[in-house]
C-alpha cells in the first residue's frame, strides 16, 4: 500500500498480496527511512490511529519498521508532527512492534526509549505498543 495522497484520505493500493501483512513504503511526511510491515492487527490500529479513533485489538499484534534508517518521533504523543519541550521527540531505531488486546498487560513495562531494550511508547494512550529495537538508539 502507499500512504494516502491527502490527510484522511484512503491509501492506495500498489500490489496485491496474499499472506496477510501489509507494507507501507517510507513515509514522506517524517524525518529518516520508515517503511512499514502490519499484520491485521496492526492494520487495525493504523486505521484507528489515522482516523483518530480507539482500535479494538482482537488479539496479539506483530509489525515491524526494520529499515537501517529509522525514524523520528514523539514516544508520548501518537499525533505529534514536531518536537516539543513535553512530548519526548527522538531517534526510533529499526524494531519490531508488538500490540496486546489488554492495555493493563503493559503495566511495569518501561516506558523510555533510551534504556536500549524493548519500552512502551504511548504509554497511557489508546495506542500504546511496544516497541523491541533491533539497533542502538541514538541519544
Amino acid at each position: 500500500m502507499d500512504w494516502p495522497a491527502t490527510e484522511g484520505g484512503q491509501p492506495t493500493e500498489l500490489r496485491a498480496g496474499t499472506n496477510g501483512w501489509t507494507c507501507f513504503p517510507d513515509f514522506p511526511a517524517t524525518k529518516g527511512n520508515d517503511p512499514m510491515c502490519l499484520d491485521d492487527q496492526w492494520m487495525m490500529w493504523m486505521n484507528a490511529l489515522m482516523s483518530k479513533t480507539a482500535p479494538k485489538i482482537a488479539h496479539q499484534g506483530v509489525g515491524y519498521m526494520i529499515a537501517p534508517g529509522g525514524a523520528y518521533g514523539s514516544n508520548t504523543d501518537p499525533f505529534a508532527t514536531k518536537s516539543s519541550p513535553d512530548n519526548d521527540w527522538g531517534y526510533d531505531p529499526p524494531h519490531v512492534m508488538l500490540l496486546v488486546s489488554d492495555p493493563k498487560e503493559l503495566a511495569g513495562l518501561p516506558t523510555k526509549r533510551q534504556s536500549g531494550a524493548p519500552w512502551v511508547m504511548w504509554t497511557g494512550t489508546p495506542y500504546a505498543h511496544v516497541m523491541v529495537p533491533l539497533a542502538p538508539t541514538k541519544k
